[in-house]
């Protein structure tokens, strides 16, 4: 597996004409977690899979939450920088010839959600599988017409009913092209999205 300092990360299928997925898994999870996602929704695909920085129960996250589950914001912020800074490396020493779709699931959304909040350049679209917004009061930078795919759980436990809408007000306040389902599902992923994202990927995805 390729290595770098900041991450550690797999690769799969030969770069072409498409943007790749940058998948980014949640709590617990590590590189392999999206890769059946990936290959289900998007086989011909590019993908780069990574490993959260942050050890975290039976395996890894990309960044820290309270004991009472809340967001440790001044920690979101932080990690954000540091794959912000992976990311524009990544794209200038040509390891991905275009910046990624950020697929990202529970605290991989949280961060792709945060990206989105800090560095938009950094990606050319978004999947956002049970997200949080990582700043509800804040003002998301112009995303004229930058597409993003939302999907929530009607029975998540992990998160309260209005949590998906303030994330799509947020974003379709900066313009964004937000493609919101609430699934009849729980935290965990629905049979339907494969699907879905596979359909939103053919209409929507650079």
């Amino acid at each position: 597996m390729p290595e770098r300092p900041e991450f550690h990360f797999v690769t799969g299928r030969a770069e072409y004409s498409s943007s790749p997925l940058l998948l980014l898994h949640g709590s617990s999870g590590n590189e392999t977690s999206l890769v059946p996602l990936a290959d289900a929704v998007a086989p011909d695909r590019p993908y780069m899979a990574l490993r959260g920085p942050l050890a975290w129960e039976t395996g890894f996250a990309f960044f820290r939450r309270n004991p009472d589950r809340s967001l440790d914001h001044a920690d979101l912020s932080r990690r954000t920088d540091q794959l912000c800074h992976f990311i524009a490396s990544i794209l200038e020493d040509d390891i991905i010839s275009r910046p990624p779709i950020l697929l990202g699931f529970s605290n991989g959304a949280i961060m792709a959600a945060s990206i989105l909040l800090r560095q938009p350049r950094l990606a050319s679209a978004a999947i956002l599988l049970r997200p949080l917004s990582p700043a509800p009061a804040a003002d998301f930078p112009p995303l004229t017409a930058f597409p993003i795919l939302m999907t929530s759980g009607k029975y998540d436990r992990r998160r309260e009913p209005r949590d998906a809408d303030v994330m799509k007000h947020q974003l379709e306040n900066a313009g964004a092209d937000v493609s919101a389902h609430m699934l009849a599902a729980g935290h965990d992923l629905h049979q339907d999205e494969i699907g879905m994202i596979r359909d939103w990927l053919i209409r929507k995805g650079p």
